[in-house]
């Protein structure tokens, strides 16, 4: 069968699974959820929707988007389950930070001084397992579950790279994994998403060869790239694509071929995530007769745009935002030490490499490297405004950047000269 007639079949029987999971969600009657959502709203509430740890705000929690997803949750109608899982209803006062009281009203079925929204230009998957699971756990108990869940599933990921790849490539995830703080992604729903779906995939990749065989090897990216933008809420959706990537190519030791397959698989990734996100707009028209399109063209036009809070984000201007950030926490004398540390490792890194055959075999990973970047240039304002949580997609350079290093020196070589 041919890769393009595979690829039409993929996408329509994604496209049914998606609409028929989801509308199941919104059977649940909001009876069955009630009592969780309200003590998961109370856990908001004490909490607060931005949790810090370490007064540090690259280590913030998200408590406001899980309690919107709460919020969604409970908002629905299993008498209008269809019209609930199109539109993804919201009812939420004028005041942003009273979310979690929000909720709890709904919850308890006064909207009074509440406004109706849809959210409907995003498919909301994961009301798919939070609707069902909160039919039995709250808040906390799930964020207690989702780190079980979350350790295992990478634990038997690290165990994969170890038997399929090597120890060395599995330590070196696990030093990137820490330098992006990865102990406090479990304890968000949102920001686990995407996590979920790269181990996953890596796991599959490895466990699974058949995946990759030419034939399949289309459809897989493609349904990696359907599921990150059915289930995910745009967090750090570059990393269910490269980390799969970096598996998959390392597993087959194509250097030859590499670049060429880098620049497919994103081609094919991209047109799974696109066509299914935009697929909703579409089935959301059909089955309900609302115009969901023009909402989500203008979500898109702002996601894209260059302003932010009426500064134009320029690369001048956003080096400038950053210096000037710096120069007011009194970073200076940080940035300067950094910078010194960082031209001492590359003085050390280019002593240190084999030779120019080996830097060409694996430059595909600095071009991986690069898909971080790229989609920060195209998606400035959303990944400017919500920094703080999309910064761990920089694990997928830093993974990226290691291993090349891992894999053109030998810094043996520096102790001979």
């Amino acid at each position: 069968m041919k890769a393009s007639l595979k690829l039409v079949i993929n996408y329509c029987i994604l496209l049914i699974a998606f609409t028929i999971f989801i509308i199941g969600a919104y059977l649940i009657p909001n009876s069955a959820i009630k009592d969780n959502v309200v003590k998961s709203a109370h856990v908001f509430q004490k909490e607060g929707l931005y949790k810090t740890f370490f007064n540090f705000k690259l280590f913030q929690m998200d408590n406001f988007t899980d309690c919107y997803m709460m919020n969604l949750a409970v908002s629905g109608n299993n008498c209008k389950a269809v019209e609930s899982a199109m539109m993804n209803y919201d009812y939420k006062s004028v005041k942003f930070m009273d979310l979690a009281y929000d909720t709890e009203k709904i919850a308890l079925s006064d909207t009074t001084n509440l406004h109706k929204e849809s959210y409907g230009r995003y498919w909301h998957g994961y009301q798919t397992t939070l609707r069902p699971t909160l039919t039995i756990l709250n808040y906390k108990q799930i964020r207690v579950l989702n780190y079980i869940l979350f350790s295992i599933i990478l634990g038997c990921c690290f165990y994969l790279m170890c038997r399929k790849l090597s120890q060395k490539v599995a330590i070196i995830f696990g030093i990137s994994l820490l330098l992006i703080n990865f102990p406090i992604v479990p304890l968000s729903l949102q920001f686990s998403t995407c996590f979920f779906i790269s181990f996953i995939s890596m796991m599959l990749i490895m466990k699974y060869p058949k995946l990759t065989h030419q034939s399949n090897l289309y459809c897989t990216f493609f349904t990696i790239g359907a599921i990150t933008s059915y289930m995910d809420f745009l967090t750090t959706p570059q990393l269910t694509l490269g980390l799969p990537l970096i598996t998959y190519l390392l597993m087959k030791q194509e250097k030859a071929k590499a670049w060429k397959t880098v620049i497919l698989l994103s081609i094919v990734w991209a047109m799974g995530y696109g066509f299914l996100w935009a697929s909703k707009w579409m089935v959301g028209f059909i089955l309900t007769g609302n115009n969901i399109l023009s909402d989500a063209l203008q979500s898109a036009e702002l996601r894209t745009s260059n302003l932010y809070k009426g500064m134009e984000m320029t690369i001048p201007n956003i080096i400038d935002f950053i210096w000037t950030n710096i120069q007011t926490k009194n970073l200076t004398g940080l940035l300067v030490l950094a910078t010194t540390v960082f031209m001492v490792c590359i003085y050390i890194y280019f002593r240190a490499i084999k030779n120019k055959q080996v830097m060409k075999d694996y430059s595909w990973l600095l071009l991986i490297a690069l898909i971080v970047p790229a989609w920060f240039l195209i998606m400035r304002n959303h990944s400017i405004q919500h920094g703080w949580f999309t910064w761990r997609s920089g694990l997928l350079p830093l993974f990226s950047i290691l291993l090349y290093i891992y894999f053109t020196a030998d810094f043996r070589k520096l102790l001979h000269k």
